[in-house]
Protein backbone atom coordinates (compact mmCIF):
# COMPACT_ATOMS: atom_id res chain seq x y z
CA UNK A 1 0.00 0.00 0.00
CA UNK A 2 2.86 2.40 0.65
CA UNK A 3 4.11 1.91 -2.90
CA UNK A 4 0.61 2.60 -4.26
CA UNK A 5 0.35 5.77 -2.18
CA UNK A 6 3.83 6.81 -3.33
CA UNK A 7 2.90 6.11 -6.95
CA UNK A 8 -0.27 8.19 -6.58
CA UNK A 9 1.82 11.02 -5.14
CA UNK A 10 4.18 10.83 -8.08
CA UNK A 11 1.22 10.79 -10.44
CA UNK A 12 -0.26 13.94 -8.93
CA UNK A 13 3.10 15.69 -9.21
CA UNK A 14 3.46 14.58 -12.82
CA UNK A 15 -0.04 15.80 -13.65
CA UNK A 16 0.89 19.22 -12.27
CA UNK A 17 4.14 19.41 -14.23
CA UNK A 18 2.55 18.06 -17.40
CA UNK A 19 -0.50 20.29 -17.08
CA UNK A 20 1.49 23.48 -16.55
CA UNK A 21 3.76 22.68 -19.48
CA UNK A 22 0.86 21.89 -21.82
CA UNK A 23 -0.88 25.07 -20.67
CA UNK A 24 2.13 27.16 -21.65
CA UNK A 25 2.80 25.26 -24.88
CA UNK A 26 -0.79 25.55 -26.15
CA UNK A 27 -1.69 29.02 -24.93
CA UNK A 28 1.62 30.85 -24.56
CA UNK A 29 4.44 31.76 -26.90
CA UNK A 30 7.42 29.48 -27.46
CA UNK A 31 9.90 31.86 -25.83
CA UNK A 32 7.78 32.00 -22.67
CA UNK A 33 7.85 28.22 -22.37
CA UNK A 34 11.61 28.25 -22.84
CA UNK A 35 11.97 30.80 -20.03
CA UNK A 36 9.80 28.71 -17.71
CA UNK A 37 11.80 25.56 -18.47
CA UNK A 38 15.06 27.41 -17.75
CA UNK A 39 13.96 28.47 -14.26
CA UNK A 40 12.34 25.09 -13.64
CA UNK A 41 15.71 23.50 -14.35
CA UNK A 42 17.40 25.90 -11.92
CA UNK A 43 14.80 24.96 -9.29
CA UNK A 44 15.53 21.25 -9.68
CA UNK A 45 19.27 21.83 -9.50
CA UNK A 46 18.85 23.70 -6.21
CA UNK A 47 16.50 20.92 -5.10
CA UNK A 48 19.32 18.46 -5.68
CA UNK A 49 21.59 20.59 -3.50
CA UNK A 50 18.88 20.60 -0.83
CA UNK A 51 18.74 16.81 -0.96
CA UNK A 52 22.42 16.63 -0.02
CA UNK A 53 21.99 18.97 2.93
CA UNK A 54 18.59 17.98 4.27
CA UNK A 55 16.29 15.46 2.62
CA UNK A 56 18.78 12.58 2.29
CA UNK A 57 19.57 12.94 6.00
CA UNK A 58 15.84 12.88 6.79
CA UNK A 59 15.52 9.55 5.00
CA UNK A 60 18.47 8.14 6.94
CA UNK A 61 17.03 8.98 10.38
CA UNK A 62 15.84 6.04 12.55
CA UNK A 63 12.35 4.69 11.95
CA UNK A 64 9.63 7.26 12.55
CA UNK A 65 7.43 4.61 14.14
CA UNK A 66 9.81 3.50 16.89
CA UNK A 67 12.09 6.51 17.39
CA UNK A 68 9.96 9.63 17.44
CA UNK A 69 11.83 11.16 20.40
CA UNK A 70 15.21 10.41 18.80
CA UNK A 71 14.12 12.13 15.57
CA UNK A 72 12.82 15.39 17.09
CA UNK A 73 16.09 17.27 17.41
CA UNK A 74 17.55 16.19 14.03
CA UNK A 75 14.27 17.12 12.34
CA UNK A 76 14.36 20.60 13.88
CA UNK A 77 17.97 21.00 12.75
CA UNK A 78 17.23 19.90 9.19
CA UNK A 79 14.22 22.22 9.04
CA UNK A 80 16.57 25.10 9.88
CA UNK A 81 18.97 23.96 7.14
CA UNK A 82 16.10 23.98 4.64
CA UNK A 83 14.97 27.46 5.68
CA UNK A 84 18.50 28.83 5.34
CA UNK A 85 18.90 27.26 1.90
CA UNK A 86 15.54 28.62 0.69
CA UNK A 87 16.49 32.10 1.90
CA UNK A 88 19.91 31.95 0.22
CA UNK A 89 18.31 30.68 -2.98
CA UNK A 90 15.82 33.56 -2.98
CA UNK A 91 18.62 36.10 -2.52
CA UNK A 92 20.77 34.47 -5.21
CA UNK A 93 17.92 34.27 -7.74
CA UNK A 94 17.06 37.88 -6.97
CA UNK A 95 20.62 38.97 -7.76
CA UNK A 96 20.62 36.87 -10.93
CA UNK A 97 17.39 38.51 -12.07
CA UNK A 98 18.81 41.96 -11.40
CA UNK A 99 21.77 41.15 -13.66
CA UNK A 100 19.56 39.61 -16.36
CA UNK A 101 17.26 42.63 -16.26
CA UNK A 102 20.15 45.06 -16.67
CA UNK A 103 21.35 43.05 -19.67
CA UNK A 104 17.89 43.02 -21.27
CA UNK A 105 17.79 39.21 -21.27
CA UNK A 106 14.48 37.47 -22.00
CA UNK A 107 15.29 35.17 -19.04
CA UNK A 108 14.46 38.04 -16.67
CA UNK A 109 11.56 36.74 -14.53
CA UNK A 110 11.21 38.22 -11.01
CA UNK A 111 8.57 35.70 -9.92
CA UNK A 112 11.21 32.97 -10.24
CA UNK A 113 12.34 34.12 -6.76
CA UNK A 114 9.03 33.05 -5.21
CA UNK A 115 8.75 29.99 -7.43
CA UNK A 116 12.14 28.53 -6.50
CA UNK A 117 11.97 29.33 -2.77
CA UNK A 118 8.55 27.67 -2.41
CA UNK A 119 9.57 24.76 -4.65
CA UNK A 120 12.40 23.98 -2.20
CA UNK A 121 9.95 24.23 0.71
CA UNK A 122 7.61 21.81 -1.07
CA UNK A 123 10.39 19.30 -1.74
CA UNK A 124 11.38 19.36 1.93
CA UNK A 125 7.77 18.90 3.09
CA UNK A 126 7.37 15.95 0.72
CA UNK A 127 10.56 14.27 1.97
CA UNK A 128 9.54 15.03 5.56
CA UNK A 129 6.28 13.13 5.07
CA UNK A 130 7.96 10.15 3.40
CA UNK A 131 10.67 9.99 6.07
CA UNK A 132 7.91 9.78 8.69
CA UNK A 133 6.52 6.86 6.65
CA UNK A 134 3.40 8.82 5.75
CA UNK A 135 3.11 8.51 1.96
CA UNK A 136 -0.60 9.31 2.08
CA UNK A 137 0.18 12.71 3.57
CA UNK A 138 2.75 13.25 0.83
CA UNK A 139 0.04 12.42 -1.73
CA UNK A 140 -2.31 14.92 -0.05
CA UNK A 141 0.48 17.52 -0.28
CA UNK A 142 0.96 17.01 -4.02
CA UNK A 143 -2.79 16.91 -4.52
CA UNK A 144 -3.11 20.22 -2.68
CA UNK A 145 -0.50 21.85 -4.91
CA UNK A 146 -2.28 20.52 -8.01
CA UNK A 147 -5.66 21.80 -6.82
CA UNK A 148 -4.49 25.29 -5.85
CA UNK A 149 -2.37 25.70 -8.99
CA UNK A 150 -5.18 24.52 -11.29
CA UNK A 151 -7.67 26.87 -9.67
CA UNK A 152 -5.23 29.78 -9.86
CA UNK A 153 -4.29 29.22 -13.50
CA UNK A 154 -7.93 28.77 -14.47
CA UNK A 155 -9.03 31.95 -12.70
CA UNK A 156 -6.14 33.90 -14.21
CA UNK A 157 -7.18 32.73 -17.69
CA UNK A 158 -10.85 33.61 -17.10
CA UNK A 159 -9.75 37.12 -16.12
CA UNK A 160 -8.28 37.44 -19.60
CA UNK A 161 -4.57 37.09 -18.86
CA UNK A 162 -2.56 35.03 -21.38
CA UNK A 163 -0.15 32.59 -19.68
CA UNK A 164 3.39 33.87 -19.43
CA UNK A 165 6.36 32.39 -17.60
CA UNK A 166 6.16 35.10 -14.94
CA UNK A 167 2.45 34.65 -14.24
CA UNK A 168 2.63 30.86 -14.21
CA UNK A 169 5.60 30.82 -11.82
CA UNK A 170 3.81 33.22 -9.48
CA UNK A 171 0.64 31.09 -9.34
CA UNK A 172 2.42 27.74 -9.02
CA UNK A 173 4.80 29.24 -6.46
CA UNK A 174 1.88 30.27 -4.26
CA UNK A 175 0.43 26.74 -4.60
CA UNK A 176 3.75 25.20 -3.53
CA UNK A 177 4.12 27.53 -0.58
CA UNK A 178 0.59 27.27 0.85
CA UNK A 179 0.43 23.48 0.60
CA UNK A 180 3.98 22.85 1.87
CA UNK A 181 3.67 25.12 4.90
CA UNK A 182 0.44 23.40 5.93
CA UNK A 183 2.03 19.93 5.80
CA UNK A 184 5.23 21.02 7.57
CA UNK A 185 3.24 22.57 10.43
CA UNK A 186 1.20 19.38 10.71
CA UNK A 187 4.31 17.19 10.87
CA UNK A 188 6.16 19.43 13.32
CA UNK A 189 3.40 18.98 15.93
CA UNK A 190 4.48 22.11 17.77
CA UNK A 191 8.23 21.74 17.16
CA UNK A 192 10.11 24.88 16.13
CA UNK A 193 13.15 25.40 13.93
CA UNK A 194 16.47 25.15 15.75
CA UNK A 195 17.93 28.64 16.00
CA UNK A 196 20.27 28.46 19.01
CA UNK A 197 23.96 28.18 18.15
CA UNK A 198 24.62 25.44 20.71
CA UNK A 199 21.96 23.21 19.18
CA UNK A 200 23.18 23.88 15.66
CA UNK A 201 26.76 22.98 16.59
CA UNK A 202 25.60 19.85 18.40
CA UNK A 203 23.76 18.58 15.34
CA UNK A 204 26.35 19.42 12.69
CA UNK A 205 27.55 15.76 12.59
CA UNK A 206 24.20 14.93 10.98
CA UNK A 207 25.55 16.52 7.83
CA UNK A 208 28.35 13.96 7.65
CA UNK A 209 29.06 13.17 4.05
CA UNK A 210 27.20 16.23 2.76
CA UNK A 211 30.30 17.67 1.10
CA UNK A 212 30.83 14.51 -0.92
CA UNK A 213 27.11 14.26 -1.62
CA UNK A 214 27.08 17.87 -2.83
CA UNK A 215 30.05 17.23 -5.11
CA UNK A 216 28.38 14.11 -6.48
CA UNK A 217 24.98 15.74 -6.83
CA UNK A 218 26.49 18.76 -8.56
CA UNK A 219 28.32 16.53 -10.99
CA UNK A 220 25.16 14.50 -11.60
CA UNK A 221 23.28 17.71 -12.34
CA UNK A 222 25.92 18.59 -14.91
CA UNK A 223 25.35 15.18 -16.46
CA UNK A 224 21.56 15.52 -16.52
CA UNK A 225 20.97 19.23 -17.11
CA UNK A 226 24.00 20.80 -18.79
CA UNK A 227 22.19 20.51 -22.13
CA UNK A 228 19.60 23.12 -20.99
CA UNK A 229 22.15 25.86 -20.42
CA UNK A 230 24.23 24.85 -23.44
CA UNK A 231 21.21 24.94 -25.77
CA UNK A 232 20.01 28.31 -24.44
CA UNK A 233 23.49 29.79 -24.81
CA UNK A 234 24.14 28.38 -28.31
CA UNK A 235 20.70 28.16 -29.94
CA UNK A 236 18.34 30.26 -27.78
CA UNK A 237 15.24 29.70 -25.64
CA UNK A 238 13.11 28.56 -28.59
CA UNK A 239 15.42 25.59 -29.20
CA UNK A 240 15.21 24.65 -25.52
CA UNK A 241 11.43 24.79 -25.86
CA UNK A 242 11.57 22.40 -28.84
CA UNK A 243 13.63 19.92 -26.83
CA UNK A 244 11.41 20.29 -23.81
CA UNK A 245 8.07 19.67 -25.53
CA UNK A 246 9.20 16.12 -26.33
CA UNK A 247 10.74 15.62 -22.91
CA UNK A 248 7.46 16.58 -21.24
CA UNK A 249 5.67 13.65 -22.83
CA UNK A 250 8.35 11.21 -21.65
CA UNK A 251 8.56 12.66 -18.12
CA UNK A 252 5.59 10.73 -16.67
CA UNK A 253 7.75 7.60 -17.01
CA UNK A 254 9.87 9.03 -14.19
CA UNK A 255 6.90 8.49 -11.86
CA UNK A 256 7.89 4.88 -11.25
CA UNK A 257 11.48 5.82 -10.46
CA UNK A 258 10.40 8.57 -8.11
CA UNK A 259 7.79 6.38 -6.41
CA UNK A 260 10.29 3.58 -5.95
CA UNK A 261 12.99 5.91 -4.60
CA UNK A 262 10.64 7.39 -1.98
CA UNK A 263 9.97 3.99 -0.42
CA UNK A 264 13.01 2.03 -1.68
CA UNK A 265 15.60 4.31 -0.07
CA UNK A 266 14.27 3.72 3.48
CA UNK A 267 14.04 -0.03 2.75
CA UNK A 268 17.66 -0.13 1.60
CA UNK A 269 18.76 1.79 4.69
CA UNK A 270 16.89 -0.73 6.85
CA UNK A 271 18.60 -3.65 5.07
CA UNK A 272 21.98 -2.10 5.73
CA UNK A 273 21.13 -1.52 9.40
CA UNK A 274 20.01 -5.16 9.71
CA UNK A 275 23.14 -6.42 7.90
CA UNK A 276 20.94 -8.02 5.25
CA UNK A 277 22.82 -8.02 1.92
CA UNK A 278 20.37 -10.52 0.39
CA UNK A 279 17.42 -8.25 1.08
CA UNK A 280 19.41 -5.26 -0.13
CA UNK A 281 20.22 -6.91 -3.47
CA UNK A 282 16.65 -8.14 -3.86
CA UNK A 283 15.30 -4.61 -3.31
CA UNK A 284 17.70 -3.30 -5.96
CA UNK A 285 16.64 -5.96 -8.49
CA UNK A 286 12.94 -5.37 -7.91
CA UNK A 287 13.43 -1.64 -8.22
CA UNK A 288 15.18 -1.99 -11.56
CA UNK A 289 12.57 -4.42 -12.91
CA UNK A 290 9.68 -2.15 -11.97
CA UNK A 291 11.18 1.12 -13.18
CA UNK A 292 12.67 -0.24 -16.40
CA UNK A 293 9.56 -2.07 -17.57
CA UNK A 294 7.31 0.90 -16.87
CA UNK A 295 9.65 3.41 -18.52
CA UNK A 296 10.03 1.24 -21.63
CA UNK A 297 6.29 0.74 -22.04
CA UNK A 298 5.58 4.46 -21.66
CA UNK A 299 8.31 5.49 -24.12
CA UNK A 300 7.04 3.08 -26.78
CA UNK A 301 3.50 4.40 -26.34
CA UNK A 302 4.65 8.02 -26.78
CA UNK A 303 6.63 7.07 -29.88
CA UNK A 304 3.58 5.66 -31.64
CA UNK A 305 1.27 8.40 -30.34
CA UNK A 306 3.49 11.32 -31.37
CA UNK A 307 1.49 12.28 -34.50
CA UNK A 308 -1.65 12.52 -32.36
CA UNK A 309 0.19 14.39 -29.60
CA UNK A 310 1.53 16.91 -32.08
CA UNK A 311 -1.79 17.35 -33.85
CA UNK A 312 -4.09 17.44 -30.81
CA UNK A 313 -2.19 18.47 -27.68
CA UNK A 314 0.26 20.80 -29.42
CA UNK A 315 -2.15 22.27 -31.99
CA UNK A 316 -0.30 20.78 -34.96
CA UNK A 317 3.13 21.99 -33.83
CA UNK A 318 6.40 20.08 -33.22
CA UNK A 319 5.62 17.09 -35.47
CA UNK A 320 9.18 17.18 -36.87
CA UNK A 321 10.61 16.80 -33.34
CA UNK A 322 9.20 13.27 -33.02
CA UNK A 323 12.62 11.69 -33.58
CA UNK A 324 13.67 13.08 -30.19
CA UNK A 325 11.35 10.56 -28.53
CA UNK A 326 14.00 7.89 -29.18
CA UNK A 327 16.63 9.94 -27.36
CA UNK A 328 14.44 10.98 -24.44
CA UNK A 329 13.22 7.38 -24.15
CA UNK A 330 16.80 6.19 -23.80
CA UNK A 331 17.36 8.97 -21.28
CA UNK A 332 14.53 7.80 -19.03
CA UNK A 333 15.59 4.13 -19.28
CA UNK A 334 19.14 4.93 -18.20
CA UNK A 335 17.76 7.26 -15.55
CA UNK A 336 15.61 4.46 -14.11
CA UNK A 337 18.67 2.27 -13.60
CA UNK A 338 20.65 5.19 -12.25
CA UNK A 339 17.96 6.13 -9.71
CA UNK A 340 17.98 2.65 -8.19
CA UNK A 341 21.78 2.33 -8.09
CA UNK A 342 22.14 5.86 -6.72
CA UNK A 343 19.74 5.10 -3.86
CA UNK A 344 21.71 1.95 -3.10
CA UNK A 345 25.01 3.77 -2.88
CA UNK A 346 23.55 6.54 -0.70
CA UNK A 347 21.97 3.97 1.63
CA UNK A 348 25.38 2.31 1.98
CA UNK A 349 26.98 5.65 2.80
CA UNK A 350 29.29 5.54 -0.22
CA UNK A 351 29.18 9.30 -0.65
CA UNK A 352 32.80 9.76 -1.73
CA UNK A 353 32.71 6.89 -4.23
CA UNK A 354 29.47 8.17 -5.72
CA UNK A 355 30.89 11.68 -5.99
CA UNK A 356 34.01 10.48 -7.82
CA UNK A 357 32.13 8.47 -10.42
CA UNK A 358 29.64 11.33 -10.89
CA UNK A 359 32.58 13.65 -11.59
CA UNK A 360 33.85 11.23 -14.25
CA UNK A 361 30.40 11.09 -15.86
CA UNK A 362 30.12 14.89 -15.79
CA UNK A 363 33.49 15.23 -17.55
CA UNK A 364 32.24 12.88 -20.27
CA UNK A 365 29.12 15.03 -20.71
CA UNK A 366 31.03 18.31 -20.83
CA UNK A 367 33.33 17.00 -23.54
CA UNK A 368 30.43 15.46 -25.46
CA UNK A 369 28.28 18.59 -25.28
CA UNK A 370 31.09 20.72 -26.66
CA UNK A 371 31.18 18.43 -29.67
CA UNK A 372 27.38 18.22 -29.96
CA UNK A 373 26.99 22.02 -30.08
CA UNK A 374 28.81 21.99 -33.40
CA UNK A 375 25.93 20.05 -34.94
CA UNK A 376 22.41 20.69 -33.56
CA UNK A 377 20.55 21.21 -30.31
CA UNK A 378 19.14 17.68 -30.50
CA UNK A 379 22.63 16.17 -30.36
CA UNK A 380 23.10 17.56 -26.85
CA UNK A 381 20.78 14.76 -25.66
CA UNK A 382 23.15 12.22 -27.22
CA UNK A 383 25.92 13.87 -25.20
CA UNK A 384 23.79 13.51 -22.06
CA UNK A 385 23.28 9.81 -22.84
CA UNK A 386 27.05 9.33 -23.02
CA UNK A 387 27.41 10.67 -19.49
CA UNK A 388 24.46 8.67 -18.19
CA UNK A 389 25.89 5.47 -19.63
CA UNK A 390 29.24 6.13 -17.96
CA UNK A 391 27.47 6.87 -14.68
CA UNK A 392 25.35 3.69 -14.72
CA UNK A 393 28.24 1.40 -15.66
CA UNK A 394 30.48 2.77 -12.91
CA UNK A 395 27.73 2.57 -10.30
CA UNK A 396 26.93 -1.03 -11.26
CA UNK A 397 30.60 -2.03 -10.93
CA UNK A 398 30.93 -0.30 -7.57
CA UNK A 399 27.67 -1.75 -6.24
CA UNK A 400 28.65 -5.30 -7.21
CA UNK A 401 32.01 -4.86 -5.52
CA UNK A 402 30.45 -3.42 -2.37
CA UNK A 403 27.82 -6.14 -1.93
CA UNK A 404 30.54 -8.78 -1.75
CA UNK A 405 31.58 -7.32 1.62
CA UNK A 406 29.67 -7.32 4.95
CA UNK A 407 27.09 -4.50 5.07
CA UNK A 408 28.78 -2.73 7.95
CA UNK A 409 32.11 -2.34 6.13
CA UNK A 410 33.17 0.42 3.79
CA UNK A 411 35.44 0.06 0.80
Amino acid sequence: MRFIASLIEQGLGSILTFGVNIWLIRNGVQVSFGIYMFWYTVAWMLGTLQSTLATTHLYNLPSAIDNRDVRREPERFLLTVMMALALCAAIGIGIANAVLGSLGSDLFAPTSILFIATFLTFQFARAFAFSRQRPRLAAILSGGVLTVATAGLGLDFLLGHPPTADRVMAIVGVAYGVSALGVILLLLEGMRPMLDLAGLRRNLPILRGSVWMAVGAGSAEVTNRLYSFAVVGRFGTESLASLSVVQQMIKPAWMLSGAWASIGFPQLSACRADNNPTGFARTIRRGMAATLSGSFAWSVMILFAWPWISGTLYNGRYLAEGWLVYLWGANVLLGSIGTVLNAGMLALGLFRDLAILDIVAACVVIASVMIALQFSYGMTIVATLAGQTTQVVLMAIQMRKRLRKPMGMTL
